[in-house]
């Protein structure tokens, strides 16, 4: 992850949407310090912030992570190097069972395959009945996971 490029992104994301640090940072419940940290490459966000700065910037967590606005064709490449790269660096929770980097590549490859798979449905509804045909999962699972899905990528 390349702290400077999201940084200044961040910094073109605010400015696009005619806000002043202070203004961010106000939204955020920080400081116009921290801002100023963030789009300066010195730090990043915390993690807690991500989906709210996210969404007062009217960009993804992909493409805040990617530092540049990310079209369609590539959205499934991006969110693959960005998962890798969290995955080289630690920054995700494994909680109490370690997994192996193929563990995780493999799940990953498996999560982007349903997720575009899931997208040429018609309707949510379409998509669970498909799922419950090939899990065997109950009805309000596939829904859970189709949701988690959909969320993920800010699919609508």
């Amino acid at each position: 992850m390349n702290q400077k490029k999201i940084g200044t992104f961040i910094a073109e994301c605010r400015k696009r949407k005619k806000m002043t640090q202070l203004e961010l940072a106000e939204k955020l419940g920080v400081t116009d310090r921290s801002v100023s940290n963030w789009e300066n490459g010195v730090c990043l966000p915390d993690a807690s912030l991500y989906r709210l700065l996210c969404d007062i910037l009217q960009i993804s967590i992909n493409e805040l992570f990617a530092g540049e606005f990310v079209c369609n064709e590539n959205y499934k490449n991006v969110a693959d190097d960005n998962l890798l790269i969290l995955l080289e660096h630690r920054l995700y929770d494994t909680t109490s069972k370690e997994i192996t980097f193929d563990e995780f590549h493999n799940s990953l490859k498996r999560i982007s395959e349903i997720t575009l798979l899931l997208q040429r449905f018609e309707d949510k509804q379409e998509a669970i009945t498909y799922l419950v045909n090939e899990t065997g999962l109950s009805e309000e699972e596939c829904t859970s996971a189709y949701d988690i899905y959909m969320k993920m990528f800010d699919y609508k």
